[in-house]
């Protein structure tokens, strides 16, 4: 099995431990005392409790992994239901979140373990994208929150390595990220993420280089347009590509 460990763009791996426990308890505390069938508006097809039982499952699911050191994709993926009673959420949630802090921290950061990304076959690719799946989910429940600079940055670089990703696989719902060589630059000011639609799938490079649209924004507000949470603001150059990346990523 391939194994790459994380780069040195990465965070270190307590950062991402402990943000997923701090994250926890702010997604806790988002949907504490609310009606569980409220409407997630990012996301229509939900429920409160939907968000709730989908960030839950996330965490037991991935921990299930990393504790078997699991060398193959695991079996279908099945939803482990929030409690019906909202007041059970906020100890439902930290369960999930600290078991999966225990499994990562227990077989380390960097052991051998199946991931859906082939050149992040390790433990921490598990703790970088539930941690960065929480943080959209948090502001699912929690519009108006705030995000630390450096989770914003490296959530930029998660979220693109995984559309990426999956422009490259056969079925795909990112197959229109398959281009001729258009390019999307991306930049907070202090970062950049440079993008190019290749025939077989998206590839991203941290930098910046000319490209035909370019979109700069604080780092938070690059995740959330990245992440479809919100509509991208005035941008440079070729405004149908920066729409098309985001009409085709949707997982």
């Amino acid at each position: 099995m391939p194994v790459a460990s994380p780069g040195v763009d990465w965070l270190t791996p307590d950062r991402y431990l402990s943000a997923m426990q701090s994250e926890t308890a702010r997604v806790a505390a988002a949907v504490d005392g609310r009606d569980p069938a409220e409407p997630v508006p990012a996301c229509p097809d939900w429920t409160l409790r939907d968000l709730v039982t989908h960030i839950g499952t996330g965490h037991r699911l991935s921990t299930a992994v990393v504790r078997a050191r699991a060398s193959g994709a695991p079996g279908s993926y099945r939803l482990i239901d929030a409690p019906d009673d909202p007041r059970q959420w906020t100890a439902w949630l930290t369960e999930g979140a600290a078991g999966m802090v225990a499994a990562i921290s227990e077989q380390g950061f960097d052991t051998p373990v199946w991931t859906w990304v082939p050149q992040h076959q390790t433990t921490g690719f598990w703790a970088r994208r539930m941690l960065h799946d929480l943080i959209i989910h948090r502001f699912d429940a929690e519009p108006g929150g705030d995000l630390d600079e450096d989770l914003a940055v490296d959530g930029v670089a998660d979220i693109l390595l995984c559309c990426a990703t999956l422009s490259r696989r056969d079925p795909s719902p990112m197959t229109g990220l398959r281009g001729d060589g258009e390019t999307l630059q991306f930049s907070d000011g202090k970062h950049g993420w440079h993008v190019t639609l290749a025939p077989d799938g998206a590839t991203w490079r941290p930098g910046t280089a000319p490209a035909d649209v370019r979109l700069d924004a604080p780092a938070l507000e690059l995740l959330l347009v990245l992440n479809r949470r919100r509509p991208p603001g005035e941008s440079t150059g070729d405004r149908a590509l920066l729409q098309r990346w985001v009409d085709n990523t949707r997982f």
